[in-house]
């Protein structure tokens, strides 16, 4: 057989396990929203990597709005997506939220101060409910737990430091923070200290 043969025969029987692996991966997730196109089949291979329950079938949300947000944590759902995301928290069932789908982000630079803080209680709460927020960026780069740890979690002896949290502690704008090099600052964390252009001092513990 000829190189260009065999390279061919490769090519083929490559694509044919793609399509395979990705019928089989779609049999096992259920995806809402209008970004459906952002999920190939290697990002739906590193959705499952991620995912906190392996076994079980994937729900993702690819399109996720401030009234989605709302209608989910007041158990008031208004449509197919929101019942999934809501029967899913009561059963116990993981379901993720690709962040690049949230539609309200604009609302962290344009909101007012109490809605920015709503918002991440909300997100925080739906956290703690099983929901999982992945960002879809961060997957494709190297691939690795610390990574992809979603937004209000802690992993070992790592801190991570929420947004939540520094508004509760109510850090002034333009004001010096020290931070241990074991801290790690969430997404929302990082825009909160961008837009009060707070200082950062990381100081070695070791």
């Amino acid at each position: 057989m000829k190189t260009s043969e065999f390279n061919a025969l490769v090519e083929r029987i490559t694509k044919k396990v793609i399509e395979r692996l990705s019928e089989i991966e779609q049999q096992q997730s259920t995806v809402f929203g209008a970004n459906q196109d952002w999920l190939t089949p290697g990002e739906l291979a590193k959705l499952r990597l991620i995912s906190k329950k392996k076994n079980e079938k994937l729900i993702i949300i690819t399109e996720f709005s401030f009234e989605n947000l709302v209608n989910t944590c007041h158990f008031n759902p208004q449509n197919d997506m929101e019942k999934a995301i809501v029967q899913a928290i009561k059963n116990g069932q993981e379901f993720m939220i690709i962040k690049e789908g949230r539609t309200y982000l604009p609302l962290f630079s344009t909101g007012k101060y109490a809605l920015k803080q709503k918002i991440l209680a909300f997100e925080s709460e739906l956290y703690r409910y099983g929901g999982n927020f992945v960002s879809l960026k961060e997957s494709n780069q190297k691939f690795s737990a610390e990574k992809n740890v979603s937004p209000y979690e802690n992993k070992q002896n790592r801190t991570y430091l929420t947004a939540k949290e520094l508004i509760t502690k109510n850090i002034q704008p333009e004001t010096t923070l020290l931070l241990s090099e074991q801290v790690r600052l969430t997404d929302q964390a990082k825009e909160y200290i961008r837009e009060k252009k707070i200082n950062i001092n990381l100081i070695n513990e070791k």
